[in-house]
């Protein structure tokens, strides 16, 4: 009875020692690959990003490219999640068994920042003061990266989405600005247009209503372009772009159709003082003063 008892616990201890052999081998495979993980950026298709403060920023991958889906749904900025994406390939300088360090104290529990790609979670904690690296713990094991990725881990959700004003999968078909038609020449200035920066809206807007339909009609957008033409508002996604320069110019014969062409029934004729730059003479818009970007049901577009 004591000799099969014996015999049992050898047994178990050289499972462990194997067990823990395999594990040596797979940590010192991974610090000879200087690879935070294995994971081919090219093939994530989902992005989690949590931090300490401030709300959960989701992004897919889709057809057309990245799109946020939470705090709001917008297309995303490609070269921003590239960036996170790029955390996964990070260089790794030291790897430690999670059970050799104080998490706490490491910033790892919580973590500082919880980054998911794929269902692989990377919990981001301090950085290592003597040698200018982050800890990063997955799984149960503690590794230090290169410290140069906090910045875009904490930055706020609108430096992930994209400043482009169209979406990259949108095509113009018609439009129009405050019910005037706009010309096929002047829906093809706005498809290359990137705004200078992208930004949540709250207080009151006024301007003019822009309508673009899509070519297949399947989208509709919508935006109230501001006095001066820099600030070009989405009421539906909350979502101001401020360009540098106006697309559009205040008397652009353009924009209210082809030369000649008689206005739409219900329009004031031409020579009207209806006819005013699409820009001044602004009608405000209420929005809500506090912003919650965490009920947004849209569709990115």
């Amino acid at each position: 009875m004591m000799l099969e008892r014996w015999l049992t616990n050898l047994g178990l201890a050289l499972i462990a020692a194997w067990l823990g052999v395999l594990a040596m081998q797979d940590v010192q495979q991974q610090v000879s690959s200087g690879r935070l993980t294995d994971l081919a950026p090219e093939r994530v298709q989902s992005i989690a990003l949590q931090r300490s403060a401030g709300p959960l920023i989701r992004l897919e991958r889709r057809d057309h490219g990245w799109s946020m889906r939470a705090p709001i749904e917008a297309p995303a900025d490609e070269a921003a999640v590239g960036r996170l994406l790029n955390i996964a390939h990070a260089r790794v300088s030291r790897v430690l068994p999670a059970d050799a360090t104080a998490a706490g104290r490491l910033g790892l529990d919580p973590p500082r920042v919880r980054l998911t790609l794929d269902g692989l979670t990377l919990n981001i904690g301090e950085s290592d003061p003597v040698g200018n690296r982050r800890y990063v713990m997955i799984g149960d094991l503690v590794q230090l990266i290169d410290d140069d990725q906090l910045p875009w881990l904490l930055a706020p959700p609108e430096q992930f989405l994209s400043r482009r004003l169209l979406p990259a999968d949108f095509s113009p078909g018609l439009g129009s600005i405050d019910g005037r038609p706009l010309s096929a020449d002047t829906l093809a200035t706005l498809v290359d247009v990137v705004a200078e920066r992208v930004e949540p809206i709250d207080g009151e807007l006024g301007g003019r209503i822009l309508a673009i339909q899509s070519a297949d009609g399947d989208q509709q957008l919508r935006f109230l372009v501001a006095e001066g033409g820099t600030r070009w508002t989405r009421l539906d996604q909350r979502l101001s772009y401020w360009l540098t320069q106006p697309p559009l110019a205040e008397r652009d014969e353009d924009a209210f159709g082809e030369p000649g062409q008689l206005p739409a029934p219900g329009l004031a004729p031409a020579g009207s003082t209806d006819n005013a730059p699409i820009t001044p003479n602004a009608t405000p818009v209420a929005v809500p003063n506090q912003l919650d970007m965490s009920d947004q049901p849209n569709e990115p577009n």
